[in-house]
This record gives C-alpha cells, structure tokens and sequence, in this order.
C-alpha cells in the first residue's frame, strides 16, 4: 500500500509540473503582459520601461522565465511571486482567501453528502414510485439551473424584495459577515445562501450517481442470496448494498474538485464573497497571471490529493480491491 501511494505521489508532482509548464506557456503567450499597465504609465522614460522589463525577466527566453519560476516553486516555503493588484506576495493573497473559501465549499460538500446519499438510495429502493419520479424531476432540474442566475433569484427573493416591501431581510444579500459581527451564526446566517446555490447542482447530480449504482447493485446475485436468507430489507440495503453502490460516488467526489470551484468562482462573485473565486475573477479582470497560476496550482493539487485519496476509498468500499499487490 505504502509502495502505491508513494508512486501515486511521485506521479502527482509530475502531473503538478507539467499542468504549471502548460498554464505558463499559456499565460506567457497572452498579447497582454501582467506588467502592461506599469510600462503603459504616462511620463515613463526608456530607462525606466527597460527597468521594469528586467524586474519581470521579460526579456529572457520564455524556458529561462519557466526555469526562474520552477525553482522559485521548488523552494521552502513555496515562492510564487508577487502580485501587482494586491500589493502582497501570491502566497500571502491566497492565504488570506483559501480559508474562506474551504469554508463555503466545505459547508456545501457536508450538505451534499447528506442529502444525497439518502435521497438516491430511496429513490432507487422505491423505482419508478412517485418519490422516485419527484426526484429524478427535480434532480433535473437542479442541474439545469445556472449558479449565476440561481443566485440571482435567491438574493431577490430573501433580501431585495422584502426590504423593498417594507419586511425584514431574510437573508443577507452577500458578504461573509454583518458589520462588526464575526460570531459563527452570523458567518451561519451568510452562508446559507451561497451554500444552497453549490449544494443544489451538486446533490442532483450525487442522487443521480448513487440512485444508478443502487439499483445495478440491487439486481446482483449476492443481493437476492441474502434476501432469500430472510434478512431484513433495511440490513440488506444498509449493510450489503450500500457500500457497495459507493463506488462510482467515490470516483465522482475525487474528480468534482475542480468542478466545485468552477461553481464557487460564480457563486462568490454573485454573493461577493471574499474567497479564492472571486480573487481569481478580479485577478483574471486585472491581468494579474501570478495569482491566476497560483490559484490553478493549488487547484492541482487539490485534484491529484482527491484523486489518491478516492483511490484509497476503493478499497474501505470493496475488500475486493487491493494495492498491496500493485506494480
């Protein structure tokens, strides 16, 4: 196992680095350059322009200005340059935003997870009853609603038109807290509607991953053996079929981290919420490339952690699986 996972991890970092050489060369090849607006500052004589240029090693091969970045990377702590909007190092702006952000999609996670699970599972125990029929209409629905207009429609409808109609705010139009209130219900109360957005999408499609695998496992041998055993129905689904049925949730929850911070991106720039999306809305609006790379590495990170971490799921899931044997 602890082979596995250490070859797992090697072969992370490697997929790491050759994600930043792509997003580089990407970012490197754009017309316009992160330090446009300096040079572009009226009165600027030649010299200075020149100065600027070198600061930015933009007048060095493009693998030159990779090499500086990938070993400035590869120090302890991690550099990973400064930013020219936020006045601070990449490091220090997404630190003080990451927080906020695990915050928001951590919540929404939660409350997938507990909704889901369920409601897929007695969906797929009661076929074609009309709970299953609500559900799968509805899971429908959810996925088809746009994060953006969604949340649009909740502002409007909690806090826009009762303060216009004369009625307290349900809730609060955004922001992470009230003014000088930083209690946790008050964080509560911000983020109810934030999480509801990234949950709604979210639990349609979880439902419908684990109300499919439920009912392949459901029709299996082992499944019908135990029922002919006498064992109750709630032991059969909770205890046989269940875990089983896990699989492809496990799989989808490893690879849905980059699609949930696609959806905190537009969910924190709706609710103006001060995390990693809406830095990387103002960033990509500022041509600021070095938070905008240092948002997608760790996103990267995120993504190969939660890919060997659902690989390890597996084998919680199935005893069938095993690494120990792996080459």
């Amino acid at each position: 196992m602890w082979r596995y996972i250490v070859r797992r991890l090697l072969l992370g970092v490697l997929t790491i680095v050759v994600i930043t050489f792509v997003v580089y060369a990407l970012l490197w090849a754009l017309p316009e350059k992160p330090y446009a607006f300096l040079i572009n500052r009226p009165n600027q004589s030649p010299a200075q322009i020149q100065a600027i240029i070198n600061r930015f090693g933009a007048d060095k091969p493009f693998i030159v200005q990779y090499g500086t970045f990938l070993s400035n990377l590869l120090k302890w702590p991690p550099d990973l340059g400064d930013s020219l909007t936020q006045h601070t190092s990449v490091a220090n702006a997404i630190g003080l935003r990451i927080g906020n952000t695990a915050i928001l999609m951590g919540s929404s996670y939660v409350i997938t997870l507990l909704i889901a699970i369920p409601i897929g599972i007695l969906s797929a125990v009661r076929q074609y009853s009309k709970m299953d029929n609500v559900v799968t209409t509805l899971s429908f629905v959810g996925i088809s609603l746009p994060n953006f207009w969604f949340g649009s429609m909740l502002i409007f409808a909690f806090a826009v038109f009762p303060h216009e109609h004369g009625f307290p705010t349900i809730f609060p139009e955004g922001g992470m807290h009230s003014n000088n209130n930083n209690s946790l219900l008050d964080l509560a109360w911000h983020l109810v509607l934030p999480v509801i957005v990234l949950a709604v999408q979210s639990i349609a499609q979880y439902a419908r991953y684990v109300r499919s695998s439920m009912l392949e496992v459901l029709s299996q041998d082992y499944i019908r053996t135990a029922r002919a055993k006498g064992l109750a129905d709630r032991r059969v689904v909770l205890r046989h079929a269940m875990r089983n049925s896990l699989l492809p949730l496990i799989t989808l929850m490893g690879l849905d981290i980059p699609q949930l911070f696609v959806g905190a991106v537009v969910t924190e720039f709706v609710f103006n919420w001060p995390g990693m999306g809406r830095l990387f809305v103002d960033s990509a609006t500022a041509n600021d490339y070095s938070i905008l790379l240092g948002i997608l590495l760790i996103l990267s990170v995120f993504v190969v952690l939660g890919n060997l971490i659902a690989d390890l799921a597996y084998t919680w899931a199935d005893p069938r699986i095993s690494y120990e044997a792996s080459r």
